[in-house]
C-alpha cells in the first residue's frame, strides 16, 4: 500500500477518535460498550503513533516517544519489513 494511502486510513482513524474524546466529555452514559469505544478509540490512537513517522500525514508528524519507538520496532519486525 502507498504512503498516500496509509496517510488517509490514518486521518479517517484520528478523526474517529478524536470524536469519541469530545463525545468523552459531553456525554458518558457509564456503559460497559461506553468503555469499550472509549477503550477503543484509545488503542486505535496508540496504534497510529506507532506507525513511523514517514507514513503519518504531514500534520500529525511528530516526536515519537520511547514506547512508540519500541512499538514501531516490533511493527517493522512483525512486518518483515527493512526499514
Amino acid at each position: 500500500m502507498e504512503n498516500w494511502r496509509i496517510q488517509q486510513k490514518v486521518r479517517e482513524v484520528l478523526a474517529v477518535t478524536r470524536e469519541v474524546e469530545k463525545w468523552r466529555t459531553d456525554y458518558d452514559p457509564g456503559t460497559d460498550e461506553w468503555f469499550t469505544l472509549c477503550n477503543l478509540a484509545d488503542l486505535a490512537e496508540q496504534l497510529v503513533f506507532s506507525l513511523p513517522n514517514e507514513m503519518l500525514p504531514e500534520e500529525e508528524s511528530h516526536d515519537p516517544s520511547g514506547q512508540e519507538h519500541a512499538s514501531v520496532d516490533d511493527l517493522v519486525k512483525a512486518l518483515g519489513l527493512d526499514w
